[in-house]
């Protein structure tokens, strides 16, 4: 994620500038009290199955019925919406589990974008600032920003849970036992949500912090210490494996020397080709049993490794969704393309690196039969992961791995729901649960695709058609075509 350092800092604007053009798209949002949906199927993402013609009825931002009649329990002498689906598909919204949104245009630029895109929640991947930085947002702002989406004052994906800023003391900084557990309860007592780790923290550091931040109740997550396996790792508490290299890492006889000698957690080519064509799968067996055994999820991100096999081409590097991301941004996005390249130049080189991001698909495949959890993560911001639209991107590349589409669906809802803890609320579609859905025009279990078709997202008591989605949309590029 160090790209993302590079890229989400680039531009510092007064928050109080950036309010025009979001009161533009907050006026575009309806908020009735009482919602009827006609003529609806239900995708029910804990069974995989899709329901028969239903009605829904949403009161006061949650699901209040589902049903054949739902209509014979509205006032109609009261003022309410009735909304003709169309035999549309009704699901619970998206939920990233691997995002970025810390930049001062956030609330303009990019909350917009995740909701255009069905993504209702987000965990926030690095919320705080690390010392002083002028003009970005510090987790006092994600904070406010937090409450205001829940109050439906701004529009965006709800923050679901905010991070640490990553902890990635100097190599070989000797960081002693009181210094990290006082790291994590000063973390605690700001309100993040979970440590993120990164990969220059020393094993025996990750230990304490695994410890102290258990005993506080709080996730650890991230990049692993390049001197730490996964195995090791999961042992002393990570809650969740953040990107398919780390596994990659280990699942070859030469795991060892690589942590033991390098300092980088970007392998050079030759030992990217030795990681693929040395892989063992029962090495790798191993270690996924133990990640099951001991309930670490697994956030693989493939969209990352999938910009580093795609770095040479032209049509992948001109996705028309250019257009919703401003000039610093993308020249950083090029740039880490084109180091990608000067990386690995020739033909044979090129065939390595998507040799490795083909191997990390397998691995999820082989994880989620293992019995792994899998959420859905974008690392959005990150080169080529475009702010919400990337998450149906990731949709695609886990049912590549080998999932069904009902398994991909549910890394992104009811499993992401569950490992927040928050699945009273969030995560399917149940009565009494948060109304955050989007309602597709085609089923997303024939086709996992078909989640692009979105004619409406509902954020609570919140809805946005197809015309104010768009809206949205339209702003983005008008705020960006303005700089």
């Amino acid at each position: 994620m160090t790209r993302i350092n590079k890229l989400l800092f680039t531009i510092v604007v007064t928050l109080s500038v950036l309010q025009p053009a979001f009161s533009q798209s907050q006026a575009t949002a309806q908020n009735p009290r009482t919602i009827l949906l006609d003529s609806v199927h239900i995708i029910d993402v804990t069974a995989g199955t899709v329901s028969d013609i239903q009605q829904v009825l949403l009161q006061d931002g949650r699901i209040v019925a589902i049903g054949e009649s739902v209509a014979d329990n509205v006032d109609h002498n009261a003022e309410f919406l009735r909304i003709d689906s169309n035999n549309g598909y009704l699901m619970p919204g998206l939920m990233d589990m691997h995002a970025h949104i810390r930049h001062p245009l956030a609330a303009t630029l990019i909350f917009p974008q995740f909701v255009a895109n069905g993504v209702t929640g987000i965990r926030e991947m690095n919320s705080e600032c690390d010392g002083p930085q002028p003009g970005a947002p510090c987790l006092q702002q994600m904070q406010t920003w937090q409450q205001q989406i829940d109050a439906g004052e701004l529009v965006g994906p709800r923050l679901l849970a905010l991070s640490s800023f990553p902890v990635n003391p100097p190599w070989d900084y000797e960081a002693t036992e009181e210094q990290i557990r006082g790291l994590v309860a000063e973390m605690d007592n700001r309100g993040v949500d979970l440590i993120k780790t990164y990969f220059r923290l020393s094993p025996q550091a990750f230990r304490w912090l695994a410890d102290e931040a258990g005993r506080r109740e709080l996730m650890v997550s991230g990049h692993l210490p390049v001197p730490m396996t996964v195995t090791e790792a999961v042992q002393v508490g990570l809650n969740s494996l953040e990107h398919a290299r780390d596994l990659l890492f280990d699942c070859f006889p030469g795991s060892s020397e690589f942590r033991s000698t390098q300092r980088t957690q970007n392998p050079s080519v030759d030992w990217l080709q030795r990681m693929v064509t040395e892989h063992n799968s029962a090495q790798c067996e191993q270690i996924l049993k133990t990640m099951a055994d001991n309930d670490t999820w697994y956030v693989p991100t493939h969209v990352t490794r999938r910009m580093d096999a795609m770095a040479g081409d032209s049509a992948f590097r001109n996705d028309p969704r250019r257009q919703y991301i401003w000039p610093e941004v993308l020249q950083s996005w090029d740039a880490d393309a084109d180091n990608m390249l000067a990386m690995a130049p020739s033909s044979e080189e090129r065939a390595i690196v998507a040799g490795f991001y083909q191997k990390g698909l397998e691995l999820t495949g082989q994880a989620q039969d293992a019995g792994v959890r899998i959420l859905m993560g974008t690392d959005s911001g990150d080169s080529y992961s475009y702010f919400g639209a990337s998450a149906h991107d990731e949709l695609q590349e886990l049912v590549k791995a080998g999932l069904t589409p009902a398994q991909a669906l549910q890394a992104a809802t009811i499993s992401a729901a569950e490992f927040l803890g928050m699945q009273d609320d969030y995560g399917d579609l149940t009565i009494g649960k948060v109304a955050d859905l989007i309602l597709l025009r085609a089923n997303p279990l024939e086709d996992i695709s078909n989640s692009m078709t979105i004619e409406a997202v509902f954020m609570g008591k919140q809805y946005y058609d197809r015309e104010a989605l768009d809206t949205m949309l339209q702003n983005v590029v008008a705020e960006i075509d303005g700089m």
